[in-house]
């Protein structure tokens, strides 16, 4: 059932072979009706009229009897012929009759009803035609009905009939003769039996094959009278009747019932029903054409197949709109199956089609991913409507710039795709350039006025890919190394895949050492101008069974785009605060804690309590908690983040501006953000003794923080000589290698103890 409603024609296709079967079924009814109807018909005429011509002929064998009898009552009747006045008036009640004639055994008339006084009567054992019949009744003790001849005494057809009279021994005395007369008023034997031109009934004699009498159209006695059913076809009609009886052909002759059979004459097929008379040796036969029967079956058959041929060919209509209307349906659906609701373009399942398309032509193609650099800022500050429409005339845009024989889709919220067949580096490394430019520029959403970047990662195929999973995997992995420095076009390249390997390594591994604790933390002390230590930072460490030592800067990338920064961030959280805890109470020395805090952490919602319910867990007091942040965190929701920062000073925990002076907004930032410490950046701090404009900036973040009431620390720092600059521009706090490099929670306490000549004396640490 489910492919005949995937497909309405093979449904359509069952209801016509049904009403097809059906009007057969119905149409088989009505012939087996109306056959079974004309059969009864045949049977009851056959039954009907050979009961007649029985009961007629047994009347008149009655008849001959006694009036035979009374002849030979009156004394010698047999010696000269005589005329009887006494027989007509028995022809005077009997109009079948012509004339009776009682006759010697020698064949010789000896009485005669007055009707034949004039004729010259034959020897009826002479004369040919009455011979057969006349030897039969002398051999008969019933009557002979002989065959039908043309009597020329009375100018008329007659089927003479016969009665032997016997005496007591048995011994034929005479013979009693008389002539029925064809059509008589009243007869049995009337040439109107028969209903039309296709229907005939037939009496012929069993022991001669000669037929006896016939009612059809055009058949007159001198055609029938000498007509003789030929004794081949007699026999296989015979057959015919056995098997429609299913008994002999003695068991019929003997039976009063009639027998219905078809039979095959002179090209036609007829519908006959025969019925045996065995005291008289006579067949009745009703038989009609099956022409007539075709031709009425044919007048019920011409409407009932008109009917059905309409009501199929209302019916084809009626699908044809309902294939139409589903066909339109599926249209759509597979329009919007394959194409995406917002922007109308192919969506990823319609660009899987379109790539499925040109990799069973094998012909080279390029794939192009399009990412939309920094999409959830717009979401966030502007909602999602303003969203929705920067996707759709970002989608135009492409539209605009791609080529006819370009496929342009929409993979996700903010990722676009180009299938195109061109494959050359340098060309396509243009175009997509090209392209990246033209889709920065302004445009209006709505009131607002818009500009977005956008990142792009090409794959060729076959080069880069020579199945659809390995084709688009390799372009997102360009667009991958694409979006790390944002608007920029990567084309992929081999090592990817080893760097895109090592990441999901990494992955998985640290998400095993996050639930086994393999991770550890080390801290980094700060020192004021004196060499007093005056705080840490803490920072985590990773050693794997496996890949050994992690650098911070990749797992930290990789729990970030993981989805592990939450726990991460929080096993960071947990752990500085417990050992800086153990350090505190066996120092009983005033340090700041400062902990990284990456973009993600701090969006979270509940961040701040989750932040509280750590002090109080671990009992460190809110003031000397410093969670550094970075510029990169304002680049979303800034009104968000500002209100979390709020939210933490008021509980006294600082914030720190972590990397200042390497981005672009900095300045701007520090206007509004109520930050507490600004750590200068390596970056500054390696070029400040030899480069100029290193030193210029260093003085200017100085002035900055002066200016803004803001402590001020300066990282990275290496050489003797860093400090001293760094303490003549008016740096007071300082972290580096020159003073320590991080170290576990145990050697450090070990060292910063050891340090302390007296139990108040402030913590100090050995140079490197």
């Amino acid at each position: 059932m489910a492919a005949l409603k995937r497909n309405i024609w093979a449904l359509y296709l069952v209801i016509v072979v049904v009403g097809f079967v059906l009007l057969a079924v119905s149409l088989h009814q009505r012939w087996k009706a109306t056959l079974s109807d004309e059969m009864s018909y045949q049977l009851s005429r056959a039954e009907l009229i050979s009961q007649s011509v029985h009961s007629l002929f047994r009347t008149q064998e009655l008849v001959l009897d006694a009036v035979g009898r009374e002849l030979l009552n009156k004394g010698d009747v047999l010696t000269e012929r005589k005329e009887v006045p006494l027989l007509d008036s028995i022809l005077s009640v009997n109009p079948s009759l012509v004339g009776f004639g009682l006759a010697r055994p020698d064949g010789r008339l000896v009485r005669t009803s007055t009707n034949l006084a004039s004729v010259d009567l034959p020897n009826l054992l002479e004369n040919p035609n009455t011979a057969p019949g006349f030897e039969r009744a002398l051999r008969s003790d019933v009557m002979v009905v002989g065959r039908t001849y043309y009597v020329e005494a009375v100018q008329d057809w007659l089927i003479p009939i016969r009665k032997a009279l016997r005496d007591s021994e048995g011994k034929v005395v005479a013979v009693m003769t008389a002539g029925l007369r064809l059509g008589a008023e009243g007869s049995v034997l009337n040439p109107n039996l028969h209903d039309g031109a296709d229907d005939s009934v037939i009496l012929f004699r069993e022991f001669d094959k000669y037929v006896q009498f016939m009612s059809r159209d055009g058949a007159e006695p001198e055609q029938y009278s000498v007509s003789r059913v030929d004794q081949a076809k007699q026999t296989a009609q015979q057959k015919e009747l056995e098997a429609a009886a299913g008994s002999t052909i003695a068991d019929i002759m003997s039976s009063t019932n009639a027998v219905v059979f078809s039979m095959t004459r002179d090209d036609n097929d007829y519908l006959t029903a025969s019925i045996y008379d065995p005291r008289y040796q006579l067949w009745t036969v009703s038989e009609t054409r099956f022409a007539p029967l075709y031709r009425d079956f044919l007048g019920t058959l011409i409407p009932y197949f008109f009917g059905f041929v309409v009501g199929a060919w209302l019916l084809f209509m009626l699908f044809r709109i309902i294939d139409r209307a589903e066909r339109e349906r599926r249209r759509e659906l597979l329009y919007q199956a394959r194409h995406d609701d917002l922007t109308g373009l192919l969506n990823r399942s319609g660009l899987l089609d379109c790539l499925e398309e040109r990799l069973s032509l094998a012909r080279p193609f390029s794939l192009v991913l399009i990412n939309i650099d920094n999409f959830s800022g717009i979401n966030d500050r502007f909602g999602l409507e303003y969203g929705d429409h920067t996707l759709v005339e970002f989608g135009r845009r492409l539209e605009r710039l791609t080529d006819r024989q370009d496929d342009l889709a929409r993979l996700g919220s903010d990722e676009f795709a180009i299938v195109t067949p061109n494959t050359d580096i340098g060309s396509l490394t243009v175009a997509c350039r090209e392209l990246v430019e033209d889709l920065a520029k302004m445009f209006e959403v709505g009131r607002l006025r818009l500009q977005v970047g956008a990142s792009v990662g090409v794959a060729r195929y076959p080069e880069d890919g020579d199945s659809l999973s390995k084709l688009i995997r390799s372009a997102h992995l360009a667009l991958y190394e694409a979006k790390e420095s944002r608007s920029s076009v990567v084309v992929y390249k081999a090592d990817m895949e080893t760097a895109y390997l090592r990441r999901l390594t990494v992955e998985q591994r640290l998400r095993y050492g996050l639930a086994t604790d393999a991770l550890y933390m080390v801290y980094q002390p700060q020192v004021n101008q004196a060499g007093t230590i005056v705080g840490l930072e803490a920072l985590v460490r990773w050693q794997d069974e496996e890949l050994g030592s992690v650098s911070p800067s990749e797992f930290v990338d990789v729990a970030e785009k993981s989805g592990l920064m939450i726990p991460l961030g929080a096993f960071v959280l947990d752990t500085s605060l417990k050992e800086f805890r153990e350090l505190s109470a066996a120092l009983n020395t005033p340090l700041d804690l400062a902990i990284n805090i990456s973009v993600i952490q701090f969006c979270q919602p509940g961040f701040v309590d989750a932040v509280l319910a750590a002090l109080r867990k671990h009992d460190v007091p809110p003031p000397v908690l410093v969670l550094e942040i970075t510029e990169t965190l304002f680049m979303g929701n800034f009104e968000r983040a500002l209100k979390t920062i709020c939210d933490l000073r008021k509980h006294g925990i600082r914030l720190a501006m972590d990397d200042f002076g390497t981005g672009y907004s900095s300045l701007s930032l520090l206007r509004q953000l109520p930050l507490d410490e600004l750590k200068i950046d390596k970056s500054f701090i390696d070029g400040l003794v030899d480069d100029e404009r290193a030193a210029n900036m260093v003085r200017s973040i100085v002035a900055i923080a002066e200016s803004h009431n803001m402590s001020l620390i300066a990282e990275g720092v290496e050489e003797q000589k860093q400090v001293d600059a760094l303490t003549t521009m008016g740096c007071g706090r300082f972290q580096g290698y020159f003073f320590s490099r991080p170290l576990p929670m145990a050697d450090l306490k070990k060292q910063l103890i050891g340090s302390a000549r007296q139990p108040d004396a402030p913590a100090t640490i050995r140079r490197s």
